[in-house]
Formats: C-alpha cells, structure tokens, sequence
C-alpha cells in the first residue's frame, strides 16, 4: 500500500500519445460546456471543482446544488467513462484497496488553459489542498490520507509541478509528461507551473482522493 510521505511523488504510465490526444479531442469538442474560471485570462475546468466551486460568489453554490452537480458528473460519465475506468484502477492498483467516487461530490474533471502569454510567469497560486475539509464537511485526516493526481493529456513543453519538500525551502520541480498520472500529497504545498504561452494547449485531468473509514474515495 502506498504511504504517503510529505515528499513523495510518484508517477505512473497510463496512456500511449496517440490515447492522450484522442481525450484531448473530446475535451475540445465540449468546449460549450467549459466554465470559465478567470475573467481576463483563458482558464477554464470541464466539470464542478470543490476549490472553485464551494467558495462564495457568481457561481459559488453550484457544488451544493445536487441536480447542478449531478448534470455534470453525468456529462463527464457519459464522455469520459473509460478514461475515468483507468484512472481509478491505476490508483486501486497503487493503493491495493477499491477505489470508489464520492457521494454527493464531482468526478474527477478537467482543468484547461488555452495559450496566453501570461501563462509563461508563475501565476498560478501557490497552495495546499484542503478543500476536502469542505467536501468531507470539515473531516480531518491525516497527511498520509489525502492525496492529488493530475493526468497530463496536452502538456507544453516546460509544465509540470514546484513542489515544497520542505516548508520555507526552495521548490523542486516536476516535469509533466502527457499520459503519466502524477500522484502526491494534497497536503504538501505545490503550485503548477503553466506554460501555456505557444502554440499548444495545456489539458490535464484532476482529482483527489481520500482516505476516509476505510475507503478510498475519489472526488473533485
């Protein structure tokens, strides 16, 4: 079973290139579906997220809105299952237990940014991921059960993830690799590192999983 040390990442082979771009395809042609994320900024996420959408404003109710949240996760059901089938072996095979979707939670989803020279600086926010405590409705759990995983599908060249080793040092940086799952502790501090200023998109799925009365459950 994996155990989840602060400064630990791993990565894993799931997808051939030719499978990534064939998602990345499906993601382009749900583009009426995309939300966007930023005002000024061509960001935007495929499905409901806990970090966006449990905070207050516009759209801030969205995740607690069951026929809200349940219209999405059946859009990403009905596009994406397969995708999602090998996800959640790939990760019930790394942590040798069943791996199920969250109730009353959204699926894992996509995060997309489309070219912008803006997206050559560090502007992505610098965080720990602690939205379980709103999904899980405050449940603590200890950093060896709450985990992140990003798939790469479109990935520009130099993207990936700073992560913090250690509290107040400098971060190491993680190369991300379109079709390798990357997995780490939600609870160790990260930022990614964009760099979608080209030509090329940058596509990625996105989820998180926890560790809760003995099972392993997976969200967004």
């Amino acid at each position: 079973m994996l155990t989840n040390q602060a400064t630990a990442l791993q990565a894993f082979s799931l997808l051939e290139e030719a499978e990534c771009e064939d998602w990345v395809l499906q993601v382009l042609l749900l583009k009426r579906y995309w939300r966007r994320r930023h005002a000024e900024v061509p960001f935007f996420t495929l499905g409901m997220a806990a970090y966006l959408d449990c905070v207050a404003g516009p759209d801030g109710a969205g995740y607690w809105d069951a026929s809200r949240r349940q219209h999405s996760n059946q859009l990403l059901a009905r596009h994406f299952s397969p995708l999602l089938l090998q996800v959640a072996t790939l990760l019930q095979r790394i942590f040798q237990q069943p791996v199920l979707q969250a109730e009353d939670a959204a699926v894992p989803g996509f995060h997309i940014y489309l070219p912008h020279p803006v997206f050559a600086l560090p502007v992505a926010s610098i965080h720990k991921d602690l939205q379980y405590r709103d999904v899980f409705h405050g449940r603590a759990a200890p950093a060896e059960d709450v985990f992140s995983f990003t798939l790469p599908l479109s990935t520009p060249e130099g993207s990936g993830l700073n992560l913090w080793t250690e509290e107040g040092g400098s971060p190491a940086f993680f190369p991300y690799r379109s079709g390798q799952l990357v997995l780490h502790s939600g609870l160790t501090t990260h930022q990614a590192v964009l760099r979608c200023c080209g030509d090329l998109e940058r596509i990625s799925l996105q989820g998180h999983a926890i560790r809760l009365d003995g099972q392993m459950l997976v969200y967004w």
